[in-house]
This record gives C-alpha cells, sequence and structure tokens, in this order.
C-alpha cells in the first residue's frame, strides 16, 4: 500500500504533534527539578505546536489570559517569521 503525499503529509502533522505533547507533558512533569529546564520544553513543545496546530494554541490563548499576554508580548520581539505564526493563534482575530 502507497501513500500518497497527501496522507504522507497528514502523518507528518500527526508525529509532529504528538512530539510537541510529548515534550510538554515532559516538561510538565520535569518541572518539579530545581532546574528551570521543564519551562524550556513546555515552551519548546508550545512553539512546535503554533505551526502544526494554530487551532489548539489559539484555544489555549482563549482560556487563559496570562498565557495569551505572554504569548503577545513574545510575539511583539519576536523576528517577522515567527511573528506571521503567532499572529495565526490570536484569539478572536485580533493580533498581538
Amino acid at each position: 500500500m502507497r501513500l500518497d503525499a497527501g496522507q504522507l503529509l497528514i502523518l507528518l502533522r500527526i508525529a509532529v504533534a504528538a512530539l510537541a505533547l510529548a515534550l510538554i507533558l515532559i516538561g510538565v512533569i520535569v518541572m518539579i527539578a530545581p532546574t528551570p529546564f521543564g519551562f524550556v520544553l513546555v515552551f519548546a513543545g508550545l512553539f512546535i505546536l503554533t505551526f502544526v496546530a494554530p487551532g489548539f494554541v489559539r484555544w489555549l490563548r482563549n482560556r487563559s489570559r496570562g498565557f495569551n499576554a505572554l504569548i503577545a508580548a513574545l510575539a511583539r520581539r519576536a523576528p517577522r517569521w515567527l511573528r506571521k505564526a503567532l499572529e495565526k493563534t490570536a484569539p478572536g482575530g485580533d493580533s498581538p
């Protein structure tokens, strides 16, 4: 059975989303460590999800004002390519 390009793209997106969720989960578990490495893993996972599943990140931004404010502050200082990706996740259509 051969997969066409569309099916391969879907499988790739699922694999990358699973990797991002695994990073977030491991980051949450590692947060109890005395070093801030858990936060790095959580932010890396969210960063990956921004490109793979912007709707999920938009949902998170709608649920938490603090998280939305953090992402908006990061977007203001981010390079143009990252700012565009973060703008796609802005809740309610307003850009950060």
